[in-house]
């Protein structure tokens, strides 16, 4: 059993809320109110406990290390992390771009896959007047909800 691990914007997502809270005229939650440690059952190598257990699908189980990289157009690396493989790919964008900027300075754009197109991160990469290329993907609403063409006329 380990603790588990915060996502990176979760602070600034508290601090919203509390704001939200106040400008309605409601009191704001106690720092305690977010702080509870939530724990979770792991699988754990024996003989290499940093690695992570990676599900790729029903045949595909192992325990693995992702590596992620940063990139300019033309293959130069200017950042790396390497994180064990049961890290999903979209915690470690903040961190990365944050190693790039203190490195080289800030980019204009960020290139990523469908992994990484989140709300958050794309939040986070504009307020940082950073420009997401991210790929198109299908909506994902659930049966029994309303599209987002269901609000058009």
């Amino acid at each position: 059993i380990v603790r588990k691990e915060t996502r990176a914007y979760q602070g600034r997502l508290q601090d919203e809320i509390n704001q939200d809270r106040e400008n309605h005229g409601k009191k704001p939650f106690p720092p305690d109110k977010f702080d509870k440690e939530e724990t979770r059952a792991i699988k754990e190598s024996t003989t290499d406990p940093e690695s992570g257990y990676y599900v790729k699908d029903e045949r595909t189980k192992q325990f693995a290390y992702s590596f992620h990289a940063a990139a300019d157009r033309n293959g130069f690396v200017w950042g790396t992390i390497v994180t064990p493989g049961n890290t999903h790919d979209s915690h470690i964008l903040e961190p990365l771009v944050e190693q790039v900027i203190e490195k080289v300075g800030k980019p204009e754009a960020v290139d990523a896959d469908a992994a990484y197109k989140t709300p958050a991160i794309t939040s986070y990469l504009f307020n940082k007047e950073i420009t997401p290329a991210l790929p198109y993907t299908r909506p994902r609403t659930k049966e029994g909800f309303f599209r987002k063409h269901d609000y058009v006329n």
